[in-house]
């Protein structure tokens, strides 16, 4: 009874912190590697495989660290504004332009309305002009990111809404989160960007 809901609780923590859940998955890793190649090797020595492990893990772990340090604060200024990291791609765009890659930027929506200015890096540095988008319809279609479709986006555990916009039919992906708030704003109906 305890392993499937423990099992989910693991799941869950990791969704909540991807960075840190990799971040130890590979400090483990590397500590279980040098063990192995330490012992492999002839050098008994335990502490000093263990110190090397350590130095490796440290290696790997503090640009890991300041990664997600630099995620949440972007996160954090994101939030202050009621805007959100997301990524927009036009399904009916021409096979090969923008029809199959996703544009990172930050959503900004409101009652009927979004701005989408795309976006650069982890901290979200604007690059371009902004769009601002009609929303006439919300289809109640989600789903998860596909594989084969994940051109330029770099996150895990994204999700995929359709919007019918006065721009044509845009997909927006974003954490399921972001996507319950877009969702609701966007469907209180027709609004006028700002």
């Amino acid at each position: 009874m305890n392993g499937p809901r423990r099992n989910s609780a693991t799941k869950t923590w990791i969704r909540q912190h991807p960075y840190l859940a990799v971040v130890l998955g590979y400090a483990i890793f590397l500590v279980v590697v040098t063990t192995v190649v330490g012992l492999t090797n002839g050098s008994l020595d335990v502490a000093e495989i263990l110190f090397q492990a350590l130095m490796y893990s440290l290696v790997y772990w503090l640009p890991a660290f300041f990664q997600a340090r630099t995620v949440r604060r972007t996160k954090e200024r994101l939030d202050a504004h009621g805007q959100s990291k997301a990524y927009l791609r036009y399904p009916d765009a021409r096979p090969g332009s923008l029809s199959g890659t996703w544009n990172q930027g930050i959503a900004t929506p409101a009652e009927g309305s979004l701005r989408f200015q795309p976006a650069v890096y982890d901290n979200l540095e604007p690059s371009g002009r902004a769009t601002d988008f009609v929303v006439q319809e919300v289809l109640p279609e989600r789903r998860k990111v596909r594989r084969n479709e994940r051109k330029y986006l770099w996150d895990v555990g994204y999700e995929v809404v359709t919007l019918l916009t006065d721009k044509g039919r845009v997909q927006v992906a974003a954490s399921p989160e972001t996507l319950d708030s877009l969702v609701e704003l966007l469907a209180s109906g027709p609004g006028t960007p700002s």
